[in-house]
């Protein structure tokens, strides 16, 4: 059975429309959704947006269900949001761990497979890009080292990057979604969380408390956003500028940015 695992960005958008392109179609997509129906405490909203305007339409429109594993169905760790998880155990996300992926994502859907495919052979598609094989390497699933599942990356295998995949959905028309990220995500830049202040302020100052009720590690270390900078209201204060890397891929030299939270590209 081929799974194709929806993240919400323009990796996994791009992965449909190149499963279009070549004529193999999933057998299923699956979205987790780390956020409650409260409100804004999940994904971006323009990435539900884009999801439920195009993503999902496309797929239904060419007969591949599309479910979307809510909170109710599956909680996270017995929290209706992600974010209720780290304001109920007072932790913070942080870019060394990979504990946000693994309980709203990684467990949620393997929950969702255990229960309405048990005993199947699970091909499942991730939208890795050609130029990230480290990601791999944090990969439980790589190789088939999951009896009865191996993960499968059809960007990579296709030699797309993200300029690459960002021109793919172009070519097609379509309008091309940021990377799906939490509105709390602590690979956010200055300038997401800019826009989080701005456009959602309720959420902004419900992470602004995430980060001052945080509890310090064992080694006393407070956690913050910004690492030794200052709490996020007032790293926030700076100018952002976004920073312009060449592709180590396809040669752009600027390449196709992930920043969250800004709309479209």
């Amino acid at each position: 059975m081929k799974i194709l695992s929806y993240g919400g960005g323009a990796d996994s958008y791009a992965m449909e429309l190149d499963a279009f392109d070549r004529g193999e179609l999933p057998d299923l997509a699956l979205f987790a959704d780390v956020g409650s129906k409260k409100g804004n405490d999940g994904e971006w909203p323009d990435t539900y947006r884009h999801m439920l305007e195009y993503a999902i339409p496309q797929f239904e429109r060419r007969g591949v269900p599309f479910v979307w594993i809510t909170t109710e169905m599956y909680p996270i760790r017995g929290r209706e949001s992600l974010l209720k998880y780290f304001e109920e155990t007072r932790t913070l996300p942080t870019r060394m761990s990979r504990m946000c992926t693994m309980s709203s994502k990684v467990e949620r859907i393997e929950k969702y497979v255990a229960d309405h495919h048990a005993g199947q052979p699970i091909e499942m598609w991730i939208g890795f890009e050609a130029g990230e094989e480290k990601r791999l390497e944090h990969d439980p699933h790589a190789n088939g080292a999951t009896p009865g599942r191996v993960n499968r990356y059809p960007l990579r295998e296709r030699g797309l990057c993200r300029c690459l995949a960002v021109k793919l959905i172009r070519d097609h028309g379509m309008p091309v979604p940021r990377k799906s990220a939490c509105m709390f995500c602590p690979f956010s830049t200055r300038g997401d969380f800019q826009t989080l202040a701005r456009e959602y302020p309720e959420t902004f100052e419900r992470v602004v408390k995430l980060e001052e009720n945080c509890h310090t590690t064992k080694s006393g270390k407070v956690m913050k956003y910004s690492f030794d900078g200052p709490f996020l209201r007032d790293w926030i204060k700076k100018p952002y500028k976004r920073r312009v890397i060449p592709c180590g891929v396809c040669g752009a030299a600027e390449r196709e940015t992930k920043e969250t939270g800004c709309g479209w590209l």
